[in-house]
């Protein structure tokens, strides 16, 4: 016997998430060893669906209903996952259930396994010429702008059967989610380095300016230096955001701390706080240019000196792209070109 190009495919995915059904048996602090144990060569699709279920809701009841089966079949395959671990995978509280590290990390690499089949689904359905499947992009706020819908549209009209979905957040929450194939990749402002277990791959450089309502008094009589700005009471990026340490930078150029101000991790929220006051921002015009060109918003012709500020995206250094991943993975850099 020999594989079909669906028998070799399937059977590649299959290796991978197997793999990770055996991290989840070793655990983290004893990856490399070679021992195998009995909830990667036992464990079934079923538990590892209430395992998931179990993480998300911290209630069997709850799981159950998640899943349509009653809560003692839940209870039950709790307790026989638990055995294979050998050791307890939840903590039982008076609120509910809470993940063990074991249970954590277990839950990590079931996500990666589940994820693999994921991508087998969709590289068979493109194999017989109907892609489907899902794409789920983590995006920053006021960091993407145009491209990644622009990316989105392009992939749809080559795989319109995929489902794709857009999840805004924070860079440590869509890191998290992005760790445990939550989300397939995240685009945005990067870091200076990525994140352990993460690749990342810049796109673009994008500068940053101040930025006002239209009809704001800067309009009309624009501050000579960035230090003459320092009273306002700025819209400010939040902590540990590459725009907020542009601003502090700039600041620090003129022999100046960070200005007072409020912080708003919105993008609607910020674009509200610049529509309805005098707060000045400090953000990319690119993101802002539809509302730039309508004359609702206006750029502060006043340098500020900061380090580039890079745009692009991170993926998990392990992963195979599964075939609507690829594609717009593709299309990104295409785009700028």
């Amino acid at each position: 016997m020999r594989p079909t190009p669906a028998g070799t495919l399937l059977a590649a995915r299959t290796r991978r998430a197997l793999a990770y059904l055996a991290r989840a048996d070793i655990g983290p602090w004893r990856i490399g060893t070679s021992a195998r144990g009995r909830l990667a060569e036992m464990v079934t699709s079923r538990q590892l669906d209430v395992l998931i279920a179990l993480s998300q809701h911290a209630s069997e009841r709850r799981a159950a209903d998640s899943l349509g089966v009653s809560q003692p079949a839940v209870h039950q395959a709790l307790v026989q996952l638990e055995h294979l671990a050998g050791e307890p995978l939840f903590d039982r509280l008076a609120s509910g259930l809470r993940l063990t590290a074991k249970g954590a990390w277990v839950v990590q690499q079931t996500k990666l396994a589940q994820a693999e089949w994921f991508g087998a689904h969709q590289e068979l359905s493109e194999l017989v010429g109907q892609l489907q499947g899902q794409l789920t992009v983590g995006t920053l706020p006021f960091s993407t702008g145009w491209i990644v819908p622009r990316a989105i549209e392009r992939v749809a009209a080559v795989y319109p059967a995929v489902q794709m979905t857009l999840v805004d957040g924070t860079y440590e929450t869509l890191v998290a989610q992005l760790r445990q194939a939550d989300i397939d990749v995240l685009v945005g402002a990067l870091r200076a380095k990525p994140p352990h277990g993460l690749k990342q791959m810049p796109l673009f450089d994008d500068p940053l300016a101040v930025v006002v309502r239209a009809g704001h008094p800067w309009c009309r009589k624009a501050p000579k230096r960035l230090a003459d700005t320092h009273n306002a009471a700025w819209i400010l990026p939040m902590p540990g955001a590459p725009a907020r340490t542009a601003l502090a930078e700039a600041f620090a150029a003129e022999g100046l701390q960070l200005p007072r101000g409020v912080q708003i991790n919105s993008p609607t929220l910020i674009q509200a706080s610049l529509l309805s006051s005098d707060r000045p921002a400090l953000m990319s015009p690119r993101q802002v240019e539809h509302e730039i060109a309508s004359g609702l918003l206006a750029v502060v012709p006043l340098p500020v000196r900061h380090a580039p500020r890079s745009i692009g995206f991170l993926v998990r250094d392990d992963l195979e792209p599964a075939p609507a991943l690829r594609r717009f993975l593709e299309v990104l850099p295409a785009l700028l070109s």
